[in-house]
């Protein structure tokens, strides 16, 4: 009972309440971007001025109060790229740049974000590096420029200020794309040891969700839904992901210990990768999802020929390619069904 009491406490400290607002402020700025009104617009800009100023009080509140926590720690960079994320998305599809110029700004937040949750968990924080302050303003700066730019052109301003903010928000953006790739790969150049860790190639086989005590690899199956979400858009970045998570699987699997046990339950990477197969080039949908996820958990537990023989190729190949086979075969039905 103390415990759970002490767990609550830390969930409804002042610090972690702020991230909390600040994801369900940024949920709401896609519908507000995506609108044609003024007003949706100028509430956009109120929404989102508030939610990066929370950014700053949860840290500052979390230290003047001493109540820094694993969990603050996990939630805030969440809540800072749910925030910078969806924004970016948004005005990507109202069309003020490609989603190509987001793809790496993409990889390198969720990469990012996944290993230092990972490294957390196995007791070696990682804190925020001053690139990464620079560039999250950056990013920051990008979107309250694209607001302006949105707004000059709701109320009729003339064309040398629209177009001002309009460029500058691609300079912007141009600079912002330069520091996160910098950033990104300084963090993990200066973590390289971490990287190797058993620990953390079990945490990243398991993407995490695979450490789930019930049900890791229905966690798996699902965790990568959103990631398919992303990249529908296009073929080869569809194909570039799965491929990805597929080489993850097999750069953590080799450095795990499967004398004991040759396919261990928390190993969810392979769900990952069969999921990507299932939903290769099929029309995406609410009713589409659900049958492709049912669909592969059947396949997945049934293991139809060839999965079974599949199933005892060495390593890492035996925990892949049943799941390719699952995969495979539900895509045979969903292409039939939907395509």
């Amino acid at each position: 009972m103390t415990s759970w009491a002490s767990g609550r406490r830390e969930l409804l400290q002042p610090p972690n309440i702020l991230c909390y607002l600040r994801i369900l402020l940024s949920l709401s700025l896609p519908f507000l971007i995506l609108s044609n009104s003024l007003t949706a617009h100028i509430w956009a800009a109120i929404i989102f001025t508030v939610a990066a100023v929370t950014d700053y009080f949860d840290g500052y509140l979390a230290r003047k109060l001493s109540l820094e926590s694993d969990f603050g720690r996990i939630m805030d960079p969440i809540a800072d790229k749910v925030l910078i994320l969806t924004t970016l998305a948004a005005f990507s599809l109202r069309g003020l740049y490609s989603g190509y110029w987001l793809v790496p700004i993409f990889a390198r937040e969720l990469i990012v974000t996944f290993c230092r949750i990972g490294w957390l968990i196995d007791k070696k924080a990682v804190g925020a590096e001053m690139l990464g302050k620079v560039k999250l303003t950056f990013q920051v700066v990008v979107l309250a420029f694209a607001i302006a730019y949105v707004v000059a052109l709701d109320l009729g301003l003339s064309e040398l200020i629209t177009e001002s903010l309009r460029w500058t928000m691609f300079g912007t953006l141009i600079i912002t794309l330069i520091l996160t790739l910098v950033s990104g790969y300084s963090v993990f150049a200066a973590n390289r040891e971490i990287l190797q860790s058993p620990s953390f190639a079990k945490f990243t086989s398991a993407m995490g969700v695979g450490l789930l005590p019930i049900a890791p690899g229905t966690w798996g199956s699902l965790f990568v839904i959103p990631l398919i979400l992303l990249t529908a858009h296009s073929v080869w970045l569809y194909i570039l992901t799965g491929a990805a998570i597929a080489w993850a699987g097999y750069w953590a699997v080799s450095r795990l210990d499967l004398s004991q046990n040759k396919d261990p339950s928390f190993v969810t990477v392979d769900e990952g990768a069969g999921m990507f197969v299932t939903f290769l080039l099929i029309p995406l949908s609410p009713l589409s999802l659900l049958t492709g996820f049912l669909l592969f958990r059947l396949f997945d537990i049934w293991k139809p020929f060839p999965a079974r023989r599949a199933e005892r190729l060495p390593g890492y190949w035996g925990i892949l390619c049943d799941d390719l086979v699952a995969g495979f075969y539900a895509w045979l039905i969903m292409w039939w069904v939907f395509a």
